[in-house]
């Protein structure tokens, strides 16, 4: 794999390489990307820009450069509007993200296969259908007899990695990686698990922001065997108080458009539904619409 960084310099990586993480600087500009080879896109994750004209014509430099079809950045209140100007479009609102304030998920398509939907119309009325049920009031049901409920340790990497290669037959991080779970574990991400007889049956994670007190909801994956006891809830929840537990005011997450599971149950847990990213990333060997759902920690 060969990534352009700038013009003139490249870089080349040898064995699995998702992607690479990428400071660029100009006059007026300075950003943080990650060139995500896995799934073709640039994500601007952190940038200051006095002059944002600037920074988005290098980044799309490195998108056609490098022949990624999709860029997208959770740009501050005051710069959505500017990026708009450049053809950008808004996908999502990200409320809360920046400690406390909303950040507007916006994205730029290279190609018309990129921007095209295939599925948006079963996707918003399923979306639609599981919004018609107000989530429930009072106490969850209780975790089924024989689970237990408990953050996960350094030594469960192994189980988890065989957990998460069981569901997914391609995903959009290097979840399946020992390397790349040893080396975000606790550091980059929390994980909370249910075991049943010793064994991990479900798990979850939450991948943290510290310097916007925001964290992501992801990696959630549940063994065929124990599907339907409602233990997902019971994870995403233990990962809510811990995040709570840290002054974190955000959680969100992105779930697959198309899985009625997933929306389904962070809807119930008093997510609101803030807009869909077309086509971002490869999950199941295809490339797949995301629902952002968001939720006000200090709101409980």
């Amino acid at each position: 794999m060969e990534l352009v960084l700038d013009e003139g310099t490249t870089v080349k990586a040898v064995g699995v390489v998702f992607g690479l993480e990428h400071v660029i600087q100009g006059p007026g500009y300075r950003a943080t990307l990650f060139l995500d080879h896995y799934n073709r896109r640039i994500k601007i994750l952190d940038y200051t820009a006095e002059d944002l004209e600037a920074l988005i014509l290098k980044v799309r430099f490195l998108s056609e450069a490098n022949g990624f079809d999709k860029i997208y950045c959770m740009a501050h209140p005051e710069d959505w509007i500017g990026f708009l100007r450049h053809g950008y479009v808004l996908e999502a609102v990200l409320k809360y993200f920046l400690r406390g304030e909303d950040a507007f998920i916006v994205s730029k398509f290279r190609s018309q296969e990129r921007i095209t939907s295939r599925h948006l119309m079963e996707e918003i009325l399923m979306v639609e259908q599981v919004m018609a049920t107000p989530p429930p009031k009072g106490p969850r049901p209780p975790l089924p007899e024989g689970v237990e409920l408990r953050m996960a340790r350094r030594e469960d990497i192994p189980e988890l990695i065989q957990l998460y290669q069981t569901i997914f037959a391609s995903y959009p991080s290097p979840l399946t990686h020992a390397s790349y779970l040893e080396t975000v574990f606790q550091t980059e991400a929390i994980f909370a698990v249910c075991t049943r007889e010793g064994r991990i049956v479900s798990a979850a994670s939450a991948e943290i922001h510290p310097s916007v007190k925001a964290a992501e909801l992801t990696d959630c994956a549940t063994s065929e065997e124990a599907r339907g006891l409602g233990l997902m809830s019971h994870i995403l929840v233990r990962l809510e108080d811990e995040m709570r537990s840290e002054g974190y005011i955000c959680a969100y997450t992105m779930a697959r458009a198309r899985s009625w599971g997933m929306n389904t149950v962070f809807h119930r847990l008093g997510y609101a539904f803030n807009g869909r990213l077309v086509n971002n990333c490869d999950i199941f060997g295809d490339l797949e619409d995301m629902n952002i759902w968001v939720k006000n920690l200090r709101e409980g």
